[in-house]
């Protein structure tokens, strides 16, 4: 399982050196305007691939979707708990989306051992990654080590060890980030539309409701999975 780990980390774009530890958690800053970004995600096949169907990007939500919301975010980011309700209720109320998250973390070892955790249980059990991603985010004022363990307990789950190698994944979403001119957490793209920072349910729900009628009028959009 290791080799094949490691050799979807060199097909989505080689694996990265380990970068510099950082320190604190900033906040989003845009380098580029939103139009810029969205015109790489059109003109870059191979970056939307990355975002798309990287298989080391937990996924929920529909199996076939019609629509793939992409959400980077960061454990320890309070504008991401709060966001991820919000996808979690558009879920609900469209079964025809889904969510990529591409998962980010700062910090010394201590501090991206959630993220880390997160990750192997996509890795290594699936199945199990909706509940355990959700427990993690409703227990995010503890501190990492009990976190972990209560969200194991919730999910249902019996404890397993953490993937090192996982760090890999974190600093290839640092640098998908980085190559479409943004820091920090949360950012989310619907469509052709880019929300950075907190976002309003009703916000998102607009996106998806436009994204979804160019859909119907096969409109080519940023994300928009291909039927």
């Amino acid at each position: 399982m290791l080799d094949e780990f490691m050799i979807s980390l060199i097909l989505l774009g080689s694996v990265p050196a380990i970068a510099s530890i950082d320190t604190q958690h900033p906040p989003v800053i845009t380098s580029a305007p939103e139009e810029e970004s969205l015109q790489l995600l059109q003109s870059d096949p191979l970056l939307k691939i990355r975002l798309l169907e990287d298989p080391l990007s937990p996924v929920v939500g529909a199996e076939q979707p019609a629509l793939k919301i992409i959400s980077f975010i960061n454990y320890d980011c309070i504008q991401c708990r709060l966001l991820d309700s919000h996808l979690e209720r558009l879920l609900r109320a469209y079964p025809q989306l889904a969510v990529t998250y591409k998962l980010i973390s700062y910090g010394p070892e201590v501090s991206t051992a959630v993220t880390r955790m997160a990750l192997t249980v996509w890795i290594e059990q699936p199945e199990n990654f909706h509940a355990f991603h959700h427990a993690l985010m409703a227990y995010g004022e503890m501190a990492g080590d009990a976190r972990i363990y209560s969200a194991f307990k919730t999910a249902g789950m019996q404890r397993i060890k953490y993937r090192s190698d996982t760090q890999n994944i974190i600093n290839v979403n640092k640098e998908l980030m980085k190559k479409l001119h943004y820091s920090g957490t949360p950012i989310t793209i619907i469509g052709n539309k880019v929300f950075t920072g907190e976002a309003t349910y009703e916000m998102l729900e607009n996106a998806v409701n436009i994204a979804m009628t160019h859909a119907m009028e096969k409109a080519c959009l940023a994300l928009m999975v291909e039927s």
